[in-house]
C-alpha cells in the first residue's frame, strides 16, 4: 500500500515517486497495459496542471470531488466479487484474473475512452491506477437468461480503490447484469472510482442495474461509456442512495442505425448528500432512439445536479430522442439545479427534452394527513410514489422488492 508520509504538504498524486513506485509493483503486466497506465497517467498529470475554467462543473462544488485529500491506495484485492454463474458462451472474470489469464481478451480496453463530461482528471486517473474491476465478455448469439451479479465494497479505510469494467456482448447476444455498490462499516471513510466501458454488437441486447447504498461517509466517481452498433439495444437503470457525494457521467453513443438507448435513474438524498449527474446521449447514425428519465427527491440540506446533452450528428436522421428530469424536494432547504441540453446537426429529427422542480403537493399530503397518516410516513408514500416510475423499469420482481425496502428505511432511520 502507498501512503502519504506528509499529507501537509503534496498530495498522494503529486509526489514523484508515486507512479514509478506504482508501475514497479505491477511489473508482472503486459506490457501494453504498462504502456496504457503510462499514457493515462500523463493525461491525468496533463489535467492537473491546467487552470482553466470548465463549465462542467457549474453549480458543483468541485472541491468536495478532488483527490488531493486522499492519503493511501486501499491494498484490498476483495472489493468486487462476482456470483460464480457458470457458462459456456460467456467469460465473467475479476480483472487481475483477466490479466493473468486473458490478456487478449482485454487488451482492447486501450481504445477505450471515458465520457469526458467534466471530470477528465479524475477519469485518466482510475484508468491509470485501476487494480479491480470485472470483465463480461459473450459469444455471438448467446442468450443468457440468468443475470451476471456483481458485489461492488467501497474500503474499509481512509484510502481508495480504482476499478476498470468492462462489458462486451458479442452480436446477437443478450444478457443481463445486476451491480450492487455497498460498504461494509457504516463508519468507514473508503473512496471509489471506477469506469465501465459497454460495447454491444450488432442486434446484441443488455439490461444493466446499478443500486448503490454506500455509508454517508464516502465519496464516488462513476465515468460510464456505452457504445452501442446497429440494431442493438442497452437499458440502463442506477438506483442511487448512499454517499456523501457522488459525481456520475454517463455517455451513449449510438454509432450504426436502429440503435436502442434506455437510461433510467433515481437519487434519493437526505441530510447533506451531494449527487452531480452529467449524461450525453449521442446520435451519430441514422434511425436511432434513445430515452432518458432522472428522478430525484431530495430531503433536508441535500443536493441535486442534472446535467444532460441529447447530440444529434448530421448523419443521424430520422432520430427519436427523449429526455426528462423530475425533481422533488421534500424540504426547504434541498436544492435541484437542472441543465437539459439539445444540440441538433440534422434535419427528420424528434428530439424533446425537459425538466421540473416541485414541492409535494399540499392537497395531496393533507388526504393522507387528514386520514391518521403521520407526516413522515406520507411523505414517504408520496416520494415512493414519485419515484416508483424509474423502480419498475428493473423489470425483476425480487429485486424490486428490495429496493423498494431500501427507499423506504432511508425515511425510517
Amino acid at each position: 500500500m502507498q501512503t502519504l508520509q506528509d499529507p501537509s504538504s503534496l498530495s498522494l498524486f503529486d509526489t514523484d515517486h508515486f507512479f514509478p513506485n506504482f508501475a514497479s509493483d505491477h511489473s508482472w503486466e503486459p506490457g501494453w497495459l504498462a504502456d496504457h497506465r503510462t499514457e493515462s497517467w500523463e493525461k491525468f498529470r496533463k489535467y492537473k496542471s491546467s487552470t482553466s475554467k470548465d463549465e462542467n462543473w457549474r453549480f458543483s462544488p468541485k472541491h468536495l470531488f478532488s483527490l488531493d485529500k486522499i492519503l493511501q491506495l486501499s491494498d484490498q484485492k476483495d472489493l468486487v466479487q462476482l456470483d460464480a454463474l457458470e457458462s459456456k458462451e460467456a467469460l465473467f472474470q475479476n480483472l487481475d484474473k483477466m490479466i493473468l489469464d486473458f490478456p487478449d481478451d482485454l487488451s482492447r480496453i486501450t481504445d477505450h475512452d471515458g465520457p469526458n463530461l467534466g471530470a477528465a482528471q479524475n477519469y485518466y486517473l482510475t484508468s491509470s491506477l485501476a487494480d479491480n474491476g470485472f470483465f463480461l465478455g459473450t459469444q455471438k448469439g448467446a442468450e443468457i437468461p440468468e443475470p451476471f451479479i456483481v458485489e461492488h465494497k467501497t474500503p474499509k479505510d481512509e484510502g481508495i480503490t480504482f476499478e476498470r469494467n468492462v462489458i462486451n456482448l458479442a452480436p446477437f447476444s443478450s444478457a443481463t447484469v445486476f451491480e450492487f455498490i455497498n460498504s461494509d462499516e457504516s463508519t468507514s471513510q473508503g473512496n471509489a472510482s471506477s469506469t465501465l466501458n459497454i460495447t454491444l454488437g450488432e442486434g446484441a441486447k443488455l439490461v444493466r442495474v446499478l443500486v448503490q447504498n454506500v455509508n454517508n461517509n464516502t465519496t464516488l466517481h462513476q465515468f460510464e461509456n456505452f457504445t452501442l452498433s446497429k440494431d442493438s439495444s442497452l437499458r440502463n437503470v442506477t438506483i442511487h442512495l448512499g454517499s456523501s457525494q457522488c459525481r456520475s457521467e454517463t455517455k451513449g453513443d449510438m454509432i450504426n442505425r436502429g440503435a436502442f438507448f434506455e437510461n433510467f435513474s433515481l437519487f434519493l438524498g437526505s441530510g447533506k448528500q451531494l449527487f452531480d449527474q452529467r449524461t450525453r446521449q449521442v446520435h451519430s447514425a441514422s434511425d436511432c432512439t434513445s430515452n432518458l428519465l432522472a428522478k430525484n427527491a431530495i430531503n433536508d440540506q441535500s443536493k441535486s445536479i442534472f446535467s444532460g446533452l441529447i447530440k444529434v450528428e448530421e448523419d443521424a436522421s430520422n432520430t427519436n430522442a427523449y429526455q426528462t428530469n423530475r425533481n422533488l424536494l421534500l424540504s426547504n432547504e434541498a436544492e435541484a439545479d437542472s441543465l437539459p441540453g439539445l444540440e441538433i446537426l440534422a434535419n427528420e429529427v424528434k428530439c424533446s427534452h425537459g425538466a421540473t422542480t416541485s414541492k409535494i403537493e399540499e392537497q395531496e399530503l393533507f388526504y393522507l394527513l387528514s386520514r391518521g397518516i403521520p407526516h413522515r410516513s406520507a411523505e414517504k408514500l408520496i416520494s415512493l410514489g414519485f419515484l416508483e416510475e424509474v423502480v419498475e423499469k428493473v423489470n425483476n420482481q425480487d429485486l424490486i422488492e428490495k429496493i423498494r425496502a431500501l427507499i423506504e428505511s432511508k425515511f425510517d432511520s
